[in-house]
């Protein structure tokens, strides 16, 4: 393996693909999933060690939160077993381990307060994919690296091809449909992929350590989210308030509030609506030239 001074995982997904653009020109070593093989432990770590990397920028999950429910190997595979071999070979070369975790962990059942999380809350997972979520976070800090946790919220990002983009799945549904479904009993915090980026490399410049949320300002219900959406979009089916059957005991508050990044006045996330209304925007823009 070469040497550089980032090394990538996950550059083909959503977050990752938004760091690979914006680092393509600062010595970025993009690793491969045949890279990240984690029945060949010692194999990986001292590949990443032989980069001599100084940041090591984890992007590489699994995000199927109801498969995992029933098959939670793949799971516990990338959400804990990697990040740990990763933060042992950034311990080993001295890097800061830079790693993407859930707002989902703080958990919490249903008839519990809505009010979003704190960062000094504590996590009670319900789902075993966000426990897997949190096995990771644990597994960095037992490995004793320097290391950046970043919770985040509803991540949304992408282009109009892009096949996971929720929103703009939203406004080809509504183009399509007279009448959309959404669910009123679950909060959050929609998040924009790329401010994510932003707040990530700002961190980086301070050189800080530590857990805290990385999220929009602001939480709201997904039923109002999709029908913002769609408002943005100037489409207006008929909503229809609707709770939806899930096999993962999700918890009906994943919002947060980003606590710590505001007390140490480094939080440079925009308020959800404002950064939502730029997005849609764009994505409108993209498809009045494709």
């Amino acid at each position: 393996m070469t040497s550089a001074s980032m090394i990538l995982t996950g550059a083909s997904g959503m977050l990752g693909s938004r760091f690979a653009k914006s680092l393509q020109e600062k010595g970025l070593l993009t690793l491969s999933r045949e890279k990240l093989d984690i029945t060949r432990p010692r194999e990986l770590i001292d590949g990443i060690v032989a980069a001599s990397p100084s940041v090591i920028i984890n992007c590489a999950a699994d995000t199927n939160v109801e498969k995992t429910e029933s098959d939670p190997a793949p799971a516990f595979s990338a959400n804990a077993l990697l990040p740990g071999l990763l933060a042992q070979a950034a311990r080993e070369t001295g890097a800061l381990l830079v790693h993407f975790s859930s707002t989902g962990c703080y958990g919490r059942g249903i008839g519990d307060s809505l009010t979003p999380h704190s960062d000094f809350d504590a996590v009670y997972p319900t789902t075993v994919h966000h426990k897997s979520k949190v096995a990771g976070e644990v597994a960095i800090r037992e490995a004793g690296c320097r290391h950046l946790i970043l919770r985040l919220g509803w991540l949304y990002g992408g282009g109009i091809a892009y096949r996971r983009n929720f929103v703009w799945a939203r406004i080809l549904e509504a183009r399509a449909q007279s009448e959309l479904s959404s669910d009123p009993h679950q909060i959050g915090s929609p998040t924009h992929v790329d401010d994510v980026v932003a707040q990530a490399l700002h961190l980086l410049e301070t050189r800080l350590t530590g857990t805290f949320n990385c999220v929009a300002e602001g939480a709201v219900a997904r039923f109002d989210y999709v029908k913002r959406i769609l408002d943005l979009a100037g489409l207006a089916p008929r909503m229809i308030p609707k709770r939806f059957a899930r096999l993962a005991p999700v918890s009906p508050n994943e919002a947060a509030s980003n606590d710590k990044l505001k007390l140490l006045g480094l939080n440079r996330m925009p308020g959800w609506e404002e950064a939502l209304s730029k997005y849609v925007d764009a994505l409108l823009a993209e498809d009045r030239i494709a």
